[in-house]
């Protein structure tokens, strides 16, 4: 099966998935949320559209193995990797920075992504070797004015806040500009569009980085992902060179 429809495919889910997501969104009152651990949520929203994209990727591709955040299951190798809302705290509290992420995976790479940002009326995609697609249209990424360097930062509770401290100041005294957006996907999609430098996590989950990674990569950026594809097990660098080299030194310095 080729890259081309999988792409197709995958962009289309991801628009019926932004419409189910945009319908708990603009109903936030009634929305149920339960808390799975300090500072990471899940809601009704969460759970209804990885059960829609679970239904339909497996109409679409029977017999090809599922993982999704809240479900979980097996790549046995390859198949489709699904975070269903990134960003859940900023879905909940009104903001428009959160993500669906669906991915299309062998081994330890991503062939086929898309992330939809339904709030911000945007869906990124990208097949292996194809290039970056903004609403279903190739595009080339934004070239930032010279002298002009931002670095996105993630956070998430596996990750020391003095080591997440440690990274941003490193950055700061560099002389870059630091952003924090507590969502992988759009710390990647915006640095795949040009409005960062690029995106640094330590354990970070593969449904979080999964098609970010590709957007990136298919934008022109290096990306660098080490560790396992286990719950919080990866170390995700995706940035102009400048960046990825400040980061590895950071990320290599002893804890």
């Amino acid at each position: 099966m080729s890259l081309e429809y999988r792409l197709h495919v995958t962009e289309r889910l991801a628009a019926s998935a932004a419409n189910i997501a945009l319908g708990y969104f603009h109903n936030l009152a009634s929305l149920s949320v339960m808390v799975k651990h300090p500072q990471d949520l899940v809601s009704c929203a969460d759970l209804e559209v990885e059960n829609h994209l679970r239904a339909q990727l497996t109409r679409e591709f029977p017999g090809e193995a599922l993982l999704g955040e809240e479900l979980g299951g097996d790549l046995q190798g390859h198949g489709w990797v699904i975070d269903p809302i990134d960003g859940t705290a900023n879905f909940v509290s009104g903001s428009p920075l959160w993500g669906i992420s669906i991915a299309y995976v062998e081994g330890d790479e991503s062939l086929v992504g898309a992330v939809a940002y339904p709030a911000l009326g945007c869906t990124l995609s990208a097949a292996k070797g194809f290039g970056l697609r903004k609403n279903g249209v190739y595009t080339a990424r934004t070239a930032q004015c010279e002298g002009l360097k931002v670095a996105a930062i993630g956070e998430n509770r596996h990750w020391r806040p003095e080591h997440i401290g440690a990274m941003e100041l490193q950055f700061r005294q560099a002389g870059w500009g630091v952003a924090g957006y507590r969502c992988a996907t759009i710390g990647l999609g915006f640095a795949a569009l040009g409005y960062t430098s690029g995106y640094v996590e330590r354990y970070t989950s593969v449904w979080d980085i999964a098609a970010g990674r590709l957007l990136c990569s298919e934008a022109g950026l290096s990306i660098s992902t080490q560790g396992l594809a286990v719950p919080f097990g990866l170390t995700l660098v995706a940035g102009t060179q400048p960046l990825c080299d400040l980061a590895h030194t950071v990320l290599s310095a002893p804890a």
